[in-house]
């Protein structure tokens, strides 16, 4: 019995042992990276909202499909413009109206204008002669016949200046309607013009090829039809997938630790996994909160893809980011497989001398940096 048990402990301990890995740690640079997550967005993205409108909030009547390859022209997005449809119609009525009105305004004037033509004529003809015959030698004419002939100048003379200032008069109230109508006319052409164009707005067109990725709203969730929105939301985006690049999120930590043009790898499950070397574009100028319903403050930065891998992306692929923001020198490290703690202690198993505790230095990627307890050239279990 004794040396059964004896035998199992044997191969407790010789099994671990036999299969136990080593590794030879030297000195080396290790790069010291911050983790961070982002997504693969277009650096080239056109972004549209509401139209300016006469109320605060529309409904969408139209949305793209989401992620949908769209050619220039293709409607984008339509909000309801009822509304502005029915002033077309009203403006339209009201325009017809006053013009029709004006067409007929110019019609009879030209009409009376012949008629008072005639009646000028034939009292401007009875006044001259009237004036002829008053104007004969008086002794000629029996007294009370000279009279007459003078009253009836008078008189044709009086009819002509009337017919005169009736013309003017008629004149004057045509020309005084005209102009009002001429007003009125040009400023609902003005008001259909500027309500045909609010109404045009109402319809976003692609302005060139490319993906349409629909916005959210204030709870995150992807617009959908017949919802409201208000001025200043984007409704829609129009990506250019020939120009893409990762926008990530760094904690608030490690803010002041990263720079333009810092050394990135790159993992995206949706392409393989596989590392990505890429570049930090641009750093974020304000640190701001992650979002409304998160206390977490992030940086915002922004990271290049490799030229050879663009194809095979989309728009929206998750990514997970190692930004080398420093690098230790000549330095000891280990992953954290190697470790292991006693009482809480950090320290390795050393070949041939058993644990030994070791004092930790910064972590990146999972490395741990030795800063007492290994000497070059010692193998540790892994």
């Amino acid at each position: 019995m004794r040396r059964f048990v004896f035998t199992l402990v044997l191969a407790l301990i010789a099994g671990p042992l036999s299969a136990q890995q080593w590794t030879r740690i030297e000195l080396e640079d290790h790069p010291i990276t911050v983790s961070a997550s982002g997504i693969v967005v277009s650096a080239d993205t056109l972004r549209f909202g509401p139209p300016p409108n006469r109320s605060w909030r529309i409904a969408i009547t139209y949305l793209a499909r989401e992620g949908a390859r769209v050619k220039a022209g293709d409607v984008l997005a339509r909000f309801d413009g009822s509304g502005t449809d029915d002033r077309i119609r009203r403006l339209s009525a009201e325009l017809n109206a006053k013009e029709s009105e004006l067409e007929s305004l110019l019609e009879t004037q030209a009409s009376e204008l012949e008629d008072a033509k005639v009646r000028l004529a034939a009292a401007r003809s009875a006044a001259d002669k009237a004036t002829r015959k008053a104007a004969a030698d008086a002794e000629l004419f029996a007294s009370l016949e000279y009279k007459k002939l003078v009253e009836e100048r008078e008189v044709t003379r009086q009819l002509l200046a009337f017919e005169q200032e009736r013309i003017e008069l008629a004149a004057r109230v045509r020309a005084s309607r005209k102009a009002e109508l001429e007003a009125d006319i040009r400023r609902l052409q003005s008001e259909l013009a500027g309500a045909q164009r609010e109404l045009e707005s109402f319809t976003i067109k692609a302005p060139r090829d490319g993906l349409a990725i629909i916005g959210v709203n204030r709870e995150g969730q992807k617009l959908d039809v017949n919802e409201q929105v208000n001025p200043g939301l984007i409704v829609v985006e129009l990506a250019n997938e020939d120009d893409l690049v990762i926008r990530a999120e760094v904690p608030e930590f490690a803010a002041n630790r990263v720079e333009p043009g810092q050394a990135v790898t790159i993992s995206i499950d949706a392409a393989g996994g596989s590392n990505l070397a890429g570049t930090v574009l641009e750093v974020g100028s304000v640190v701001r909160r992650q979002s409304r319903y998160s206390q977490a403050m992030v940086l915002d930065v922004t990271v290049s893809l490799p030229e050879d891998v663009i194809g095979e992306l989309r728009s929206g692929m998750t990514a997970k980011l190692d930004i080398v923001v420093d690098t230790q020198r000549n330095a000891l490290a280990l992953p954290d497989s190697a470790l292991q703690y006693r009482e809480g202690k950090p320290g390795v198993a050393v070949r041939g001398d058993g644990w030994r505790p070791v004092v930790l230095g910064r972590v990146s990627g999972g490395m741990h940096i030795i800063e007492q307890g290994l000497e070059p050239g010692e193998e540790v279990a892994l």
